[in-house]
């Protein structure tokens, strides 16, 4: 089970990082955030077996990746489960953030995530 406070990380493709108009730093797109099954990894899941947000990352070299509460996708009405992958490559963390991304969604979620990982644009 998945409780509220279980932290979400969500990989960022390169493509998906834009300027913040306002600040000039660079951010996610909320297009991260709009797939109505969106893949992301239980860091607590993580955590118990000692790996950290670089594990998310391994197989996705110049890709960034951000962080988001269960509690924060649930608040927009999602639903958070818990999906691990059997089958090779496998991803015993995996879980989904199930329904439909509104605009105001998808700005819900990219607002409250946090960037861990920057991957420089080359």
């Amino acid at each position: 089970m998945i409780d509220d406070e279980m932290e979400l990380y969500r990989r960022v493709h390169p493509e998906q990082v834009v300027p913040d108009k306002n600040t000039g730093q660079l951010r996610p797109s909320s297009a991260v955030f709009k797939d109505p099954s969106m893949s992301v990894d239980v860091a607590d899941f993580m955590r118990e077996d000692g790996l950290d947000w670089r594990w998310s990352l391994r197989d996705f070299p110049g890709w960034s990746l951000v962080c988001l509460t269960a509690a924060h996708a649930r608040a927009k009405q999602q639903d958070v489960q818990h999906t691990p992958i059997t089958t090779e490559p496998k991803n015993p963390y995996h879980a989904e953030v199930i329904g439909k991304k509104t605009p105001g969604t998808a700005n819900h979620l990219r607002d409250g995530s946090a960037l861990l990982h920057l991957e420089p644009k080359s």
